[in-house]
């Protein structure tokens, strides 16, 4: 494999990124800051239901919707949307946009809330000592066997800790998840020998982040997130431990698209045609969705397109 060079490719990478930077630089727009009281609760909506489980001993519960107009006659694709560190699924209901994307693609939705609201992703600070995995595979078992769920298009997003937590399920299962794709966070802990089925991946990143940084999280001023284990440092660093776990080919990353204010880049010569992708926003901090970050770049329709071109059949 090729690794050494990704790893030089990723240094040069970084500093064509930082000379291409564009446009003006706003303020940022981070939804943890968002109280409560400012998140619309549709929970009584009929789209939408609640429910919850004893898994482990412990209550796990979580809303879902169901747009209107979902065939009643065939199968429908799923998405798990996770929260942030500290948030809640109200929160990312109203940040993220999924709900937007459901309406749209007749796409049921279902959000979670994490165990004393953060996802365990097995680093010291970040681990709630609860089967967080097991909790996410249980819910999905649920859902399909509840719902008229496409067991072919499961998907699995999320929003920092949200985010670190879909990669983490993302190589320690297998045949659940037809691609993963999510928002300001890495994969914190080496991939399981176990994962050998490689999942299409996509994430999108802030190069103004300064919660989980950009370029290297082990400045951070947020202890919780520092990547004790060593493992990735960085977007970019996260982008080419991906292309290694699904034995990409190619020497550095491909321009799959370029924008006002952001690009995109990867790997598209993948075993199993598992693709993986960084989206970089050049003006943008912690907030790459449409509402957080200045420009408006519809990221959440962005990274949708690429995990929805994928199924396990």
């Amino acid at each position: 494999m090729i690794g050494n060079q990704k790893h030089v490719a990723s240094l040069m990478l970084l500093l064509i990124l930082f000379t291409s930077l564009s446009g003006c630089i706003g303020s940022e727009e981070d939804g943890s800051n968002l109280e409560e009281s400012e998140i619309p609760d549709d929970s009584d909506s009929p789209e939408f239901s609640s429910d919850c489980m004893k898994f482990a001993q412990v209550e796990r519960c979580w809303f879902i919707l169901i747009p209107d107009g979902i065939p009643v006659d065939e199968s429908v694709p799923l998405i798990i949307d996770l929260h942030g560190y500290g948030g809640s699924n109200n929160l990312q209901h109203n940040m993220s946009g999924f709900a937007e994307i459901a309406a749209e693609e007749k796409t049921i939705v279902a959000y979670p809330q994490g165990y004393e609201d953060f996802w365990g992703i097995d680093i010291d600070g970040v681990n709630n000592d609860v089967d967080d995995v097991g909790f996410l595979t249980a819910l999905i078992e649920r859902i399909m066997s509840d719902q008229p769920i496409d067991e072919n298009r499961v998907y699995m997003t999320g929003w920092s800790n949200g985010c670190m937590m879909t990669q983490r399920f993302a190589v320690e299962t297998q045949g659940i998840l037809a691609a993963a794709g999510c928002m300001a966070g890495y994969l914190m802990t080496d991939a399981p020998t176990s994962y050998t089925s490689p999942i299409p991946f996509m994430e999108v990143h802030g190069m103004m982040d300064t919660t989980v940084n950009y370029v290297d999280n082990t400045g951070t001023t947020v202890v919780f997130f520092q990547n004790t284990a060593g493992v990735n440092k960085g977007a970019v660093q996260n982008l080419e431990y991906w292309a290694d776990i699904n034995n990409c080919n190619g020497a550095v990353p491909e321009i799959i698209s370029t924008g006002q204010n952001y690009d995109i880049r990867g790997y598209t010569d993948c075993d199993s045609d598992a693709q993986v992708r960084l989206m970089s926003l050049h003006a943008t901090g912690h907030n790459p969705y449409p509402g957080g970050n200045p420009t408006g770049i519809p990221t959440t329709s962005i990274l949708w397109d690429f995990i929805s071109e994928y199924s396990l059949q």
